[in-house]
């Protein structure tokens, strides 16, 4: 993420979180060829959602250190807001309060 493009004025309102607020966006790539499985993830997310691209942050929560492994990955969405988890080959996904989603 070393280079800051100019986001296309069409997919602002569209990808408002990686949007800064002057029309920027910092820009990271993925090849299927060496990350395969991000490559996939990100595919079935555009196949779902019609948009292809994530927000790349850092894991943590207040106060508290990044993630740095799988562990602390399974303790944060334990005590954090977080609706999925992506680790590896598995999705560790929230049950909706009162019922399947």
């Amino acid at each position: 993420m070393l280079f800051v493009h100019r986001v296309k004025p069409q997919w602002r309102d569209r990808i408002p979180a990686v949007t800064h607020v002057d029309g920027t966006a910092r820009v990271q790539t993925v090849h299927a060829e060496t990350e395969p499985l991000v490559a996939e993830m990100l595919a079935e997310f555009e196949r779902r959602t019609g948009l292809p691209v994530v927000v790349n942050t850092s894991l943590n929560t207040a106060g508290r250190p990044m993630v740095d492994t799988p562990r602390e990955a399974m303790e944060l969405f334990g005590s954090a807001p977080v609706d999925l988890l992506a680790l590896g080959p598995f999705a560790v996904r929230r049950r909706a309060f009162g019922g399947d989603r």
